[in-house]
């Protein structure tokens, strides 16, 4: 037998106006800081890419006197740096937590200072 109940009222459900906080604040503040934050990544990536070392070490030479360095860093290149930095944050934010909680905070920071200090030693170890 099918169930026949309803519930029956007079209270208008349409708009219910939710108390704002110092922690509501805090929370759209910390969400719109991630923002910030991916919009300075992605402007410094940008003017990291149209330095000289970067043009040399990771562009291609021209023949002509496109650049006055005389090396050219392709579109496809720029989005793949890009693309590969966006794709590590990520994944750091994703796994970070976890790893912290398994091996603690100060050797979570430990090891990301050392995959950095890899990182950035690279090109010069390339040469």
């Amino acid at each position: 037998m099918a169930d026949t109940r309803r519930i029956i009222g007079t209270a208008d459900l349409s708009y219910i106006e939710a108390p704002v906080s110092w922690r509501a604040y805090f929370i759209c503040g910390f969400a719109s800081f991630g923002g910030i934050l991916f919009g300075y990544d992605s402007g410094y990536i940008s003017g990291a890419l149209g330095m000289e070392y970067v043009k040399k070490h990771f562009g291609h030479p021209v023949p002509t006197e496109v650049d006055a360095t005389g090396y050219i860093v392709t579109s496809a290149q720029k989005s793949l740096i890009t693309s590969i930095l966006s794709a590590g944050t990520l994944f750091g934010a994703l796994l970070g937590g976890g790893i912290s909680e398994e091996i603690g905070r100060r050797m979570t920071i430990m090891i990301s200072y050392l995959v950095f200090s890899i990182g950035v030693s690279n090109p010069f170890l390339m040469k």
